[in-house]
């Protein structure tokens, strides 16, 4: 009876080693529109960022970004399953840069810009307009008070507030192959069978090895 328990042991333990093997680790797709950006259109162009309207974008790519928004900025898919417009080997491009210049020129060639339509039914843009600030009102009006100074604060708080919707218009969303985090399910199924695996071969030995 030990001998069988033994030999199913270590068989079953021989198995669950073997699936890693032959079920590989595949790489995953990373969309991430965390980074944000303070930039227009025209001056995203000018820095060489491709800039895609939202309507512009292939069926796939806006199941992608509407993801990646509600998934608080950050949506993977599998290998193969991605949307053709976005750069996923962007990176092999890099080239020789100067080490001061890789991340910039990683994430231009890495990302695209997508241009949000007026008033889309789309969760709301990752993009940080909260850091913008409106510019204070010059000392001698401040000091002088009275109408002068209302109007200056309106006129402030009006460009405040079309800066915050030009920037919110636009929403940078960058790409990587990568492997899965160590939280994806088929990394813990991998993880298990190797645990497994180990476990029953150990057992098994030590019931086989018993007098």
């Amino acid at each position: 009876m030990t001998d069988t328990a033994a030999t199913v042991l270590l068989i079953v333990g021989v198995a669950a080693l073997l699936v890693p093997a032959l079920f590989p680790v595949q790489q995953v797709l990373y969309h991430e529109t965390r980074s944000g950006t303070t930039s227009n259109g025209s001056e995203l162009r000018e820095q060489g960022y491709t800039v895609i309207g939202y309507e512009n974008l292939s069926e796939r790519g806006q199941e992608i970004y509407v993801a990646a928004l509600e998934s608080r900025g950050e949506y993977t898919v599998p290998a193969g399953q991605g949307a053709p417009e976005f750069p996923y080997d962007g990176a092999d491009e890099l080239g020789d840069v100067n080490r001061s210049e890789e991340p910039a020129v990683r994430q231009r060639l890495t990302s695209v810009v997508i241009e949000r339509p007026d008033d889309a039914d789309l969760p709301p843009p990752d993009e940080p307009v909260d850091r913008i600030r409106a510019e204070p009102p010059q000392r001698e009006g401040a000091a002088a008070g009275g109408p002068e100074t209302a109007t200056r604060g309106e006129e402030a708080a009006q460009q405040l507030e079309q800066r915050r919707q030009v920037v919110g218009k636009y929403d940078l969303m960058t790409v990587r192959k990568g492997t899965p985090p160590a939280t994806d399910s088929g990394t813990l199924l991998r993880l298990g069978s190797v645990l497994l695996g180990t476990v029953s071969v150990g057992l098994g030995g030590y019931l086989r090895s018993r007098p």
